[in-house]
């Protein structure tokens, strides 16, 4: 999460692009899928422009620990965060957004475990072009 991605800072998600890809492989995608996306993008915006200003990795991780956002002792977005985020009662709807994301080719790493939680490491191809 905190490695440089290459992706280009101002991003469009393109909305038919994701259901053409998802079409191709039979996924149904809702809206859940879009905010986690959204989500660990940001989180990487946020650690760029944080450590453009002068912060270094260990304040913006306890920032965002703070804030709840990473689990405790670790650099993964918690999956409690994420299950509110899109409005859902069980983590079992992230981890099967998080699996479906994958399905699209993103590289996203799972910390089982009250203190574990997700973490984008990769983009598909067709997502970054």
């Amino acid at each position: 999460m905190l490695n440089k991605l290459e992706i280009h800072k101002k991003r469009e998600l393109e909305f038919w692009t994701f259901l053409e890809k998802a079409f191709e492989i039979n996924l149904k995608l809702d809206l859940g899928h879009f905010k986690i996306l959204c989500v660990f993008l940001d989180i990487n915006d946020f650690c760029e422009e944080m450590s453009e200003n002068g912060l270094s990795s260990t304040e913006i991780i306890e920032i965002l620990r703070t804030k709840g956002i990473l689990s405790k002792n670790s650099q993964y977005i918690s999956g409690e965060y994420l299950k509110n985020y899109i409005e859902r009662d069980s983590r079992v709807a992230v981890h099967n957004r998080i699996n479906d994301l994958r399905k699209l080719g993103f590289g996203i790493t799972t910390k089982p475990g009250p203190l574990g939680g997700y973490k984008l490491y990769e983009f598909p191809n067709w997502f970054v072009q």
